[in-house]
């Protein structure tokens, strides 16, 4: 019971004073972030779905590159496909750049260039789950919702509960973080819990003595914080020679061959010098490719042959089924 016990102490009598201190460590100690000086919903849109799976950073100079050549909304939602994932270079992933395009192309030609400012409407975006349509509606709109990462999880789950974020169920979380959001606070709160998860509340020694949950942190409480951090084994495919490297591969390929494209047989012959590897699985992966907007075949490469043509797409073409990248996990700020 010690646990319920710390938790009923935290929520009645500490909880106020740990909202008043989180606010005014990020008011003094937060991180200065390109995204954070606009409350522009394209701006944040494209960086929400940029910071998916990728390091801040990463993200930072390349945000601004990206939004150098598509300022507004229209402009992303106008451009050829081939030109929006050639600005992706350097950020992986590359299914969210066509993803974020169709957004864009959804919110100009169906709500007439006005975002929606719900985190319901917004999860109906392409490329759009819970997790984004929440830190829109949050960081563009105000919207009184908690915005629930991978850190923000992490510093929850020990503050309060004294327990590492795996060990919780994903929905106790998510009514956790919702009971902690002080009213009239959430764009503050949010990115303050996500500082101190990036900065100082860190998977393996984190910096307690720095942080300002410190005085109620159940997790500290219990000296946890001087236990290595269990690790959940997750079997998982290795990057080095998995069809996920093969798919980045191909696309930086066909960045590389640009307007006038690479036959299937050349791109065979330079992602296997040596010779080996199956034309065939090389035709199924530019299939699925295709499929998923990031290429664009010709007929003859389609149905296998070395002589057909393969190249970026130069239009967008509509979604195949929804698409929410949120389910396949993410590694977040």
């Amino acid at each position: 019971m010690p646990e319920i016990s710390a938790r009923k102490r935290i929520r009645k009598k500490d909880l106020t004073r740990t909202r008043a201190r989180l606010l005014s460590w990020f008011d003094s100690q937060g991180r200065a972030l390109p995204w954070r000086e606009t409350r522009d919903p394209y701006r944040t849109m494209v960086a929400e779905v940029m910071l998916q799976q990728t390091q801040t950073g990463r993200v930072a100079p390349l945000y601004q590159d990206f939004l150098a050549r598509f300022p507004t909304l229209d402009a992303l939602a106008h451009a050829p496909a081939m030109d929006v994932i050639q600005a992706w270079h350097g950020l992986g992933y590359n299914r969210r750049a066509v993803e974020l395009q169709r957004a864009a192309q959804r919110v100009a030609g169906e709500h007439g260039g006005v975002f929606p400012s719900n985190p319901a409407a917004l999860r109906r975006m392409p490329g759009l789950g819970e997790y984004s349509a929440n830190a829109i509606a949050c960081f563009a709109f105000d919207a009184q919702v908690p915005v629930v990462d991978t850190n923000v999880r992490r510093v929850l789950a020990r503050a309060a509960l004294g327990r590492d974020a795996g060990d919780v169920p994903g929905d106790r979380l998510g009514a956790l973080a919702a009971e902690w959001l002080p009213e009239g606070e959430a764009y503050r709160w949010n990115q303050a819990l996500m500082d101190v998860g990036a900065m100082l509340c860190r998977v393996a020694k984190p910096l307690c003595p720095k942080c300002p949950l410190r005085v109620t942190c159940v997790y500290h409480a219990k000296g946890r914080h001087r236990q290595a951090p269990a690790r959940t084994r997750r079997a998982s495919e290795p990057f080095e020679g998995s069809r996920r490297q093969a798919r980045g591969t191909i696309v930086d390929h066909l960045r590389r061959a640009a307007r006038k494209g690479i036959t299937v047989g050349e791109l065979h012959r330079q992602m296997h010098p040596e010779g080996d590897g199956d034309p065939a699985v090389l035709v199924a992966i530019l299939t699925k490719l295709e499929s998923e907007g990031l290429a664009e075949l010709s007929p003859a490469a389609r149905a296998g042959s070395a002589r057909g043509l393969v190249r970026l797409p130069l239009r967008s073409k509509p979604p195949v089924g929804a698409m929410a990248d949120e389910r396949r996990g993410r590694k977040r700020r």
